[in-house]
């Protein structure tokens, strides 16, 4: 009976709304018994949407974790209402400036960077016309615009890159990501002469992969290819490479960063899943993961590097109709488990780079809109000192 008197309640009422919004008089009654009841179910309502929105906004409690396969990783996505941004908690603001430096002369996206003896490198990409390119570029300490430096072997795009013992290493990627092709290709780079060589192949076939150096070996996460989920560990000195334990769950367009010898790998995507918030740390030493408090911003296509001792994450990308690329900067901090905001990325990019040199953040190339979009744009973040 109830149910049956709040529902005609507010049939009435949405004639009512309907019947004025279209500026028509006719008349329609409603008793008093009518009017209580819808006014209490909209209570309710606005009451219940309140907790759910504040649940949002909190995100999960640091450290939880979910399913393997879960898309909920207590973070929030991107929303697609007027392209805003809907973040979890991230803490305590950290202050700091953004700046642009000199543009790359080959606007690209889908690149690799890293930083050799104080020169800042990217390397590959796709370019606007959907091909995959070879070209190098190289930003001295000194140096007010960015110089050529001896291609790649072969044309990479989603590959990875990172510098180690006085030798840039390219790692895999993709020769032609629209024929949907995969390499398992290691390339050093030699800066005194300016050449490539070859080094031993990857076990693995990977693209849309990441990278970094933890006490001088090479770690290459994630990725698209045979189990993705496995890690790969090269040793420069003996040539050769190992497979490791793998990640809780697959995921490519990841970032990865090292810091306190462990690896961390952070966000990416996955199929039917799309965009996650997922948070590993590897121990080299007890070759496990663990699974920590997940971004606020569930994002793939987005870059790291480490800065102070933590994980600065920013960009990425929603891959539908609304082309919504990410410009959060968020900050993790090993020693206490937690997400810090930072300001925003000026330019949001997706399928960009980062790189930090003389204690700021580089945020190098990458697609103003999701999906196949390029750019030559830099900009710099200066943190504030004491932060």
């Amino acid at each position: 009976m109830l149910r049956t008197t709040v529902a005609a309640a507010a049939a009435k009422f949405k004639l009512f709304v309907s019947l004025m919004t279209m500026n028509q008089r006719k008349r329609v009654r409603l008793d008093p018994t009518e009017v209580a009841l819808f006014l209490a179910m909209v209570a309710v309502l606005t009451i219940a949407g309140c907790v759910l929105v504040q649940g949002i906004r909190e995100g999960a409690p640091p450290g939880a974790t979910g399913p393997a396969g879960a898309a909920d990783d207590g973070a929030s996505p991107r929303s697609e209402v007027a392209g805003t941004a809907v973040t979890g908690s991230a803490g305590s603001a950290i202050d700091g400036t953004w700046r642009e430096g000199p543009p790359i002369p080959t606007e690209r996206s889908e690149v690799a960077a890293a930083v050799l003896d104080g020169t800042i490198y990217v390397l590959g990409g796709l370019a606007a016309d959907g091909r995959t390119l070879a070209t190098v570029e190289a930003l001295p300490p000194e140096a007010e615009a960015w110089q050529p430096r001896a291609p790649l072997p072969e044309p990479r795009d989603h590959l990875a890159a990172a510098a180690l013992d006085g030798k840039l290493y390219v790692i895999a990627g993709s020769p032609g990501w629209f024929a949907q092709q995969i390499s398992a290709t290691l390339w050093a780079y030699d800066p005194e002469r300016d050449v490539w060589e070859d080094r031993a192949p990857l076990p693995l076939g990977r693209a849309a992969h990441t990278a970094a150096v933890v006490d001088g070996m090479l770690y290459v996460a994630g990725g698209i290819g045979p189990e993705s989920q496995r890690l790969l560990v090269y040793d420069p000195a003996l040539d050769s490479w190992t497979v490791k334990a793998p990640m809780s769950r697959p995921r490519e367009h990841l970032a990865a960063a090292a810091v306190g010898g462990k690896l961390y790998v952070a966000g990416g995507r996955w199929g039917d899943v799309g965009n996650v918030a997922t948070l590993e740390a590897y121990d080299p030493a007890t070759d496990t993961w663990q699974t920590l408090t997940p971004m606020p911003t569930s994002r793939g296509g987005l870059a790291a590097a480490t800065l102070d001792g933590r994980v600065y994450v920013t960009g990425g990308e929603v891959l539908d109709q609304s082309r919504v690329t990410f410009g959060e900067l968020e900050v993790f901090d090993p020693a206490t488990g937690t997400w810090t905001s930072a300001p925003p990325l000026p330019t949001p990019r997706h399928g960009l780079a980062a790189a930090v040199r003389d204690g700021e953040l580089y945020v190098l190339a990458g697609g103003r809109l999701a999906g196949l979009e390029v750019s030559g744009v830099v900009e710099i973040f200066t943190p504030t000192p004491g932060e």
